[in-house]
């Protein structure tokens, strides 16, 4: 997501190319690794997230930090055999939700969170296909993030969902389908898969999807009065700014791979 307060700045374009080229290496990194490596990325992240979370609806201090380091480790156990994901998961949820005000937004976001973040270690640990799923997955999303946003500011026109995220733009939506359909393709043709065309549907579709989980952080956002979850990534806010489309994709693909489809480029 593009936060309002990054765009139309001078240095806005620029400090978000900084950022990606700091952060794509070591996301490429962890992924590759995959195993504990990646599920600490991810739970790190997740804990990063719920804080940005919490602090939509005014809720900071220890205890803030305390659940987020539960949110971590929710998502971290998620690595192990049997249902303790679920078990950790779900005591979590109950905690979070039981103390203060806002109490069903702060668990609805700390179930939101966890389980797309699970969802995304559960498919990196996919046998034989993580890799390819993941990347898959990390291609359409950035490449919807970034073309949607340029295509946005470049073309402009009527908005997508004004009373929710007044920047965007119908044409910032093709855009990203356009992009995410041409990367999801490209990692078709890279992997050899004999679907290219389902792919390049696929990813227009998904491209979707990660928009549909960026409105719903903005929705978040406007309901509390508050233009970025954060400031922690220069050019692009908060972690949740960041990553809100890969939670709903995230959670979209494993729904995918639950029904029995393997993932799309697992598809042979």
């Amino acid at each position: 997501m593009v936060p309002p307060s990054a765009q139309g700045k001078p240095g806005a374009i620029t400090q978000r190319i900084v950022s990606a080229v700091i952060m794509l290496p070591l996301a490429a990194a962890t992924v590759w690794a995959g195993g504990w490596v990646f599920a600490l990325l991810i739970s790190v992240a997740a804990a990063l997230m719920y804080l940005e979370w919490q602090a939509l609806c005014g809720e900071k201090g220890s205890l803030a930090y305390g659940l987020a380091a539960m949110c971590a480790a929710a998502t971290l156990v998620s690595v192990l055999p049997g249902p303790w994901a679920a078990v950790v998961a779900g005591v979590s949820i109950g905690i979070a939700g039981g103390t203060g005000g806002h109490r069903a937004f702060r668990a609805a976001g700390f179930a939101y969170i966890v389980l797309a973040c699970i969802s995304l270690v559960w498919l990196r640990r996919l046998d034989p296909s993580g890799l390819e799923v993941v990347v898959w997955l990390g291609a359409v999303v950035v490449m919807t993030d970034t073309c949607a946003y340029f295509t946005g500011k470049t073309v402009g026109g009527p908005k997508l969902a004004p009373k929710i995220s007044p920047k965007k733009t119908w044409s910032g939506l093709l855009g990203g389908m356009a992009g995410a359909a041409v990367a999801s393709g490209a990692v078709g043709v890279f992997t050899n898969s004999p679907y290219i065309i389902a792919l390049v549907i696929i990813g227009a579709i998904f491209a979707v999807i990660a928009q549909l989980g960026d409105l719903l952080v903005s929705r978040a956002k406007r309901a509390f009065g508050v233009k970025d979850s954060g400031n922690l990534i220069p050019g692009h806010g908060g972690v949740l700014d960041r990553l809100d489309g890969f939670l709903s994709a995230s959670l979209a693909l494993a729904v995918l791979v639950l029904l029995g489809s393997g993932g799309p480029v697992a598809w042979q």
